[in-house]
């Protein structure tokens, strides 16, 4: 019985390095797309987006964790939403809110950045007016709960049942709270009062675990 539960903890593991490495490269070039067309029609935005893209690629080599605070990935989404706000400007208002003990509870590394670029890209990358993203976090009864909510354009009722298996980022988000915390985690994608998407997310609060993958 010993073990199969080690063998089923390595699976997990692999599987969740595999899942965590697709991010990075979507990510990326996604990022490397948005600079190919700022070449041409504005270079010096374009150097922008590069030196700050090359900020976050020395953060993502250098991290290896599977867990880190929440407080060390909003820093990393502020550096992220610094590369978005050189290509929208203005019209890109992001409005956080979270709670100072909410930002030491444990989440998975990269669990925000693939979220907050799906309601940029999918939200309000359709509206030429741009728009707003919401980003708060509570703790409450030992568990943490996380809200990205944006005013784009929403989801169309067709797309709603399936929206899990659309694109790498959302999907990829989900298996790996599945692998993290089994049925002790609630995702859920849905229309936002007055227009737009939120996702929400409950995990069990956690402020201490191993975070190294084995080799």
């Amino acid at each position: 019985e010993w073990k199969i539960e080690e063998q089923q903890r390595l699976l997990a593991e692999a599987r969740l390095a595999s899942l965590t490495s697709q991010i990075s490269p979507h990510f990326l070039f996604n990022t490397l797309n948005s600079v190919a067309s700022l070449v041409r029609s504005d270079g010096e935005m374009a150097r922008k987006v590069v030196f700050k893209l090359s900020m976050i690629l020395r953060k993502l080599l250098r991290k290896q964790e599977i867990f880190a605070s929440l407080r060390e990935e909003v820093a990393f989404i502020d550096d992220y939403l610094s590369i978005e706000s050189v290509r929208f400007g203005d019209k890109l208002v992001v409005v956080k809110e979270f709670e100072d003990q909410a930002m030491r509870v444990l989440v998975p590394s990269m669990l925000l950045q693939p979220l907050i670029e799906n309601s940029i890209k999918h939200g309000l990358g359709p509206k030429v007016a741009g728009g707003t993203i919401w980003l708060s976090g509570v703790l409450c009864s030992g568990r943490l709960q996380i809200e990205i909510a944006d005013d784009g354009v929403g989801i169309p009722t067709s797309q709603a049942s399936d929206v899990f298996h659309r694109g790498i980022g959302l999907n990829n988000v989900h298996e790996r709270l599945s692998v993290l915390y089994g049925s002790e985690f609630h995702l859920v994608l849905e229309p936002r009062p007055g227009g737009g998407t939120r996702v929400r997310i409950q995990i069990p609060e956690v402020q201490y675990m191993p975070t190294k993958v084995t080799s």
